[in-house]
């Protein structure tokens, strides 16, 4: 038995019994400012581009044409970092220059890309809520059920609200083989403490996915269900549970059917289950900011509390597509329904820093998304070298989110969103020399708000009963680019797009201040994205076959008004004002021969508020401005079987603020100072006929630090370690 002052310190490790689904570890990364180079492909096809099609566009496109900065995490890609974190927050995090690294939080209220807001979409299916955020747009998947992810940054107006840092577009899995049956099963067991069984740090995860063509009809099936330990630091402490990724059980299941009408039309429907639920033996305690860090240690959560995470997430769609419907015209028109429910973590009454009037509880974000799109794609021939693709279409989408307590209050009443918009993209070919894209949406939203009373902190606050109404939001958003594809080593572009989203609705109204919605600030937030890139794929440099791919951007966001977040009372608010956000991203593959590849990423930006007219003299809050980011990878195969991968990630400095006290550190919530991260992690496979051998091992140097997130929240409650080493073994097998 651990003596008590052990356990009083979180250094007992003797438990797990239920658990959730990534326990994340602290992003696998690693190393940075060197250039331990990137890779992680095998194949060619995985890291060079070419030919390789974008559909998060609407518009299928190959990556260089799209007059946009793209990064595409494909299927290998997110097979091999599963191996050692499998959770799509770590996984984006790591690949796409512009979004800051696993915060290892269920929490992704500090996730931003280019220091904007983020469209998450699951086979076009938004998993982001405008009306009042979950912040876990990322965390509504497994990346078991995921073919590729298409990240398309700056702001956009293709798929219209809350695209104003860009889009990410997760795609599920797709049966490339024609034949009767296929697939695969996968077992994997995780230990956060070098497999000492006095100490449950262990965790398992157990999957399958099953696929087949038969004449005209398709299917596939895939399954995953997976258990968390109780993560620990590396200094051999548990990790505070308190928006932890352990002790974390989860589940997806994921199911798709296609038939085949013709050549040319094609039926399609899918249907997405994933759930979470954390259910710790540990609870929160001590945490003093830069000073200690806030533990696990064994403790119950008090009788009303519910299980915290995500109880269920649906996403289902059944799309119909028509090749050459007519006259070189394709249709696409698909039907879609999302539905979400998330556990927040339960708050027992602080006198110190009360909540709910003065009451103990727990948050819920329920929210119910229906859609539906229909598209057209025509190709018309204006010359004899000049094409035109137009696409043109509608979307609909009805959108009804609310926050209740567990007990039943309302903290943010049930808001009702009707978008309607009609939009239409062109890109013309013009003599194999440039291509110019660029197009338009108009967007006509009405937000449906009842009447309700707004939920005092303290009982004694001014009771405030707000009249409801109808928010009406009006806007027209264009983009326009061009790319110069004269040379194909060097292939420039500019781009010009605005960005349109209703920021957080409902925190807004929760804190209202006025009994008048017409006088609530509620104004959207419109940016305007400028960019300057290019794409350059450099053939047989380092000799036969070999090959360097470049890519990078510099681009400048500003917004009149746009949205910051801080602190008030305990609660976050929105901070409005005029932003405008400056940045560089840089990334680098190279196959250097037949057995070696390498790769690098960077990326930093920096933002400031206008606070008088003229003056730009205030920083972004580290809610939207993430540090400098450096990754790099890896991949040798000294034989065809075996494939060895190193990942690195170095995070920089950040510190824009000063505490309140001079020489203090009491520092305003999201302006904590960011001090310097580097990570390292590995993996390995080794093929043995159907069967694969696995092993990967996060934070491979066993590195004591915390994440971003923990350092720039500058709370107690959340200053929080990273994982320790974490060791995974896994087997799988294909037939």
């Amino acid at each position: 038995m651990p003596s008590q002052s052990e356990e009083k310190r979180g250094i007992t490790l003797h438990y797990t019994d239920d658990f959730m689904i990534s326990r994340h570890l602290s992003l696998m990364l690693v190393l940075g400012s060197m250039s331990l180079p990137i890779l992680a492909q095998t194949e060619a096809t995985d890291r060079t581009l070419d030919g390789v099609t974008v559909v998060g566009t609407r518009m299928p496109e190959v990556k260089q044409n799209a007059a946009a900065s793209i990064t595409i995490i494909s299927a290998k890609q997110i097979q091999e970092m599963s191996q050692i974190l499998p959770d799509m927050q770590a996984i984006v995090g790591y690949f796409v220059p512009g979004v800051p690294p696993t915060g290892n939080s269920v929490n992704e209220r500090y996730n931003t890309l280019r220091g904007r807001s983020i469209l998450v979409l699951i086979d076009g299916i938004p998993q982001s809520t405008p009306l009042r955020a979950t912040s876990r747009d990322l965390r509504t998947i497994d990346p078991s059920a995921v073919e590729r992810i298409e990240v398309i940054k700056g702001a956009t107006a293709i798929f219209g609200n809350g695209a104003n840092g860009g889009i990410i577009n997760i795609i599920t899995k797709q049966n490339k083989e024609h034949r009767p049956l296929g697939g695969m099963a996968t077992l994997a067991y995780t230990d956060h403490n070098f497999f000492k069984t006095s100490e449950k740090t262990s965790g398992y995860r157990a999957g399958g996915q099953i696929y087949g063509e038969v004449g005209d009809f398709s299917y596939l099936a895939s399954g995953t269900f997976t258990q968390t330990g109780s993560p620990i630091s590396a200094d051999g402490v548990y990790l505070s549970p308190r928006y932890g990724l352990g002790d974390t059980k989860s589940l997806n299941a994921l199911v798709k059917f296609g038939y085949a009408f013709s050549e040319r039309t094609h039926l399609e429907a899918m249907y997405n289950l994933f759930r979470s639920e954390q259910q710790s033996p540990l609870i929160a305690s001590g945490g003093k900011y830069l000073v200690s860090p806030r533990i696990g240690v064994p403790g119950k959560q008090p009788a009303e509390a519910i299980p915290e995470g995500i109880p269920h997430n649906h996403n289902a769609y059944i799309k119909l597509t028509s090749q050459e419907l007519f006259s070189h015209t394709d249709l696409e028109v698909s039907l879609f329904a999302r539905g979400v429910k998330v556990v927040t973590d339960y708050r027992k009454h602080n006198p110190k820093s009360p909540r709910w009037e003065e009451t103990s509880g727990q948050a819920l974000t329920k929210a119910l998304q229906t859609g539906a799109r229909a598209q057209l794609l025509s190709r018309l021939r204006l010359a004899s070298e000049t094409t035109l693709h137009l696409l043109y279409g509608v979307d609909f989408l009805l959108d009804k989110t609310s926050q209740p307590l567990v007990d039943g209050r309302y903290w943010v009443p049930e808001l009702k969103a009707y978008n309607y918009a009609p939009f239409a993209q062109g890109k013309l070919n013009l003599a194999d020399h440039f291509t110019l894209k660029a197009g338009a949406r108009y967007d006509w939203i009405n937000v449906q708000v009842p009447d309700y009373d707004v939920l005092r902190v303290r009982k004694t606050d001014p009771q405030i009963h707000v009249s409801g109404g109808t928010l009406r939001y009006r806007n027209l958003s264009v983009n326009a680019g061009l790319t110069y594809n004269g040379l194909h080593s060097f292939q420039p572009y500019f781009a010009y797009s605005q960005g349109f989203s209703i920021y957080d609705l409902g925190r807004t109204l929760r804190s209202a201040k006025s009994d008048v919605l017409g006088k609530i600030e509620t104004d959207p937030v419109r940016t305007h994205n400028y960019e300057l890139g290019f794409y350059s794929p450099l053939e047989h440099l380092f000799g036969e076959g070999t090959r360097l791919d470049l890519q990078g951007a510099v681009y400048y966001t500003y917004a009149a008004l746009g949205s910051d977040l801080k602190s008030e009372s305990g609660f976050w608010v929105v901070d409005r004002s005029p932003q405008r956000i400056l940045g560089v991203e840089l990334s680098a593959d190279a196959t250097l021969s037949p057995k070696l590849s390498v790769g690098a990423t960077f990326s930093a930006l920096e933002g400031y508020k206008e606070t008088s007219k003229g003056a730009w003299s205030t920083y972004m809050s580290g809610q939207s401005i993430p540090p400098l980011k450096v990754t790099a990878h890896v991949t040798y195969r000294p034989i065809q079987a075996l494939s060895l991968r190193l990942y690195g990630l170095h995070t920089g400095r950040r510190a824009r603020f000063a505490p309140a006290t001079p020489g203090g550190n009491d520092y305003q919530e999201a302006e904590g100072p960011v001090q310097p991260i580097t990570l390292v992690s590995g993996q390995a496979s080794y093929a043995l006929g159907h069967f694969t051998l696995g092993v990967g091992v996060e934070n491979l140097l066993n590195t004591s630090y915390y994440p971003i997130q923990s350092q720039l929240v500058a709370r107690d409650a959340e200053y929080v370690q990273g994982n320790g080493r974490m060791t995974t073994l896994s087997l799988s097998y294909r037939f």
